[in-house]
């Protein structure tokens, strides 16, 4: 799930992350806008936020081409990549600093703006903070996942700047300030007083709605579905949304590819008025295995780590012993003493065993030692003889070539000797 609205001790918070939540920069919104940073102002068409942040990066950078592709793009992950610090050239993140705030603030409002089932469930978030569960984006969010911290009330929800939960705050107040919004307003405000737990409920629901609904447009586009039959709008749905903020059915073809949603079961139990001893006992059992779980799981990790450090100083120990006694010549005290103080466990009578097996193995090969040194003087002496030979054999060549060109000269001058005498 992608949205959850929670009470905690510190306030109420509205906790989103996920392309299925209506508050994410991924999910599915067209609207138009002609807010691009370096450019004249020319009305396009937008199928999210993100694209709209995206396309603003690549003006920042005056690059058209990267616009153009970011326009065309049908998938939100695609957008982000083209427009990664790597892939932009002369990129400077103190110059976009100034700028990326506002033109996310721009982008939202217009999504919002042009969306009235959008706008709607930001109304639904009135009286709570929203937060970007994010658990890869410290700036934007707050770099903590949304099921640890729903699980775990006691996790701060200010390990991050949350820009885009605050943006959204900013824009949910201007919007529900502005006349044009007035009856959006009021059915907020007449639903809350007849039920005072009206918006958590609402929120649960469109949460829910919205995740059937993504589900929807996955099969619709992988051909399973011909059509959006809004199965996804139940009566509960009904009952808690009017008919105008009900969202409209999904198009066969639409500017941003679906995907599957990734769906979380949270541990979900059941309000205290509702409870019965016997729910009740299993829920703290329940706790009390997984809290048990986790202490074994860490007395087991230290264990072995305490393990490790004692065989390393055993080691050095014994290193120091035998230096020790060569440098004095004498033997060493009897140390069983300190084994004896000490409680004996699977480590510690390893290390003895392998102490003990190295001391045979030295003893054992000691007489094989100096057989392996004999035969490796033996194949040296064998190598330097060969060596010899071999040298031997070349000079013995050497002054054979010698003694041949010796020969020829002297035939060359008899030969033109004879030659000279017969003229």
């Amino acid at each position: 799930m992608g949205t959850r609205r929670v009470r905690r001790k510190d306030g109420e918070f509205t906790l989103f992350f996920r392309k299925v939540s209506p508050f994410s920069n991924h999910h599915p919104a067209e609207f138009d806008s002609d807010g691009a940073i370096n450019f004249e102002k020319e009305v396009k068409r937008f199928s999210c936020t993100e694209q709209f942040y995206m396309y603003n990066k690549a003006s920042l950078m005056e690059d058209r081409k990267l616009m153009s592709a970011v326009l065309r793009s049908d998938n939100p992950k695609t957008m982000k990549a083209m427009c990664s610090k790597g892939a932009l050239r002369g990129w400077r993140d103190s110059e976009w600093n100034k700028h990326k705030e506002d033109v996310m603030y721009i982008g939202s409002k217009a999504k919002y703006s042009a969306s009235r089932h959008l706008c709607y469930a930001l109304f639904l978030s009135t009286g709570s903070q929203l937060v970007e569960c994010s658990p890869f984006d410290p700036v934007w969010g707050i770099g903590n996942n949304l099921e640890t911290v729903i699980s775990d009330s006691s996790i701060s929800l200010s390990t991050g700047q949350n820009l885009l939960g605050k943006i959204l705050d900013r824009v949910r107040d201007e919007l529900w300030e502005d006349e044009q919004y007035r009856n959006e307003r009021e059915e907020v405000e007449k639903r809350l007083k007849l039920d005072d737990d009206y918006l958590l409920k609402a929120m649960k629901h469109v949460d829910l709605m919205y995740k059937e609904r993504a589900t929807v447009r996955s099969l619709i586009s992988m051909g399973h579905v011909s059509r959006d039959d809004q199965s996804y709008l139940t009566s509960e749905v009904r009952q808690l949304l009017p008919e105008w903020a009900l969202p409209p059915p999904i198009e066969k073809f639409e500017p941003i590819r679906p995907s599957p949603p990734v769906i979380i079961d949270f541990p979900r139990t059941p309000p205290r008025r509702f409870m019965t001893p016997e729910r009740i006992s299993s829920v703290h059992k329940r706790r009390r295995r997984s809290s048990s779980r986790l202490t074994l799981n860490r007395s087991w990790s230290r264990s072995r780590s305490r393990s490790r450090s004692r065989r390393r100083s055993e080691r050095n120990r014994v290193k120091k012993r035998k230096r020790e006694e060569d440098d004095s010549g004498s033997e060493s005290p009897p140390w069983g003493i300190s084994w004896k103080r000490r409680r004996r466990s699977r480590s510690d009578s390893r290390r003895r065993s392998r102490s003990s097996k190295e001391s045979r193995r030295h003893s054992r090969s000691s007489e094989e030692k100096e057989e392996r040194r004999r035969r490796k003087k033996e194949k040296r002496s064998r190598r330097s003889e060969s060596q010899e030979e071999r040298r031997r054999i070349r000079k013995q060549k050497k002054r054979e070539k010698k003694e041949k060109k010796k020969e020829k000269k002297q035939r060359r001058r008899r030969r033109s000797s004879s030659s000279s005498t017969s003229s």
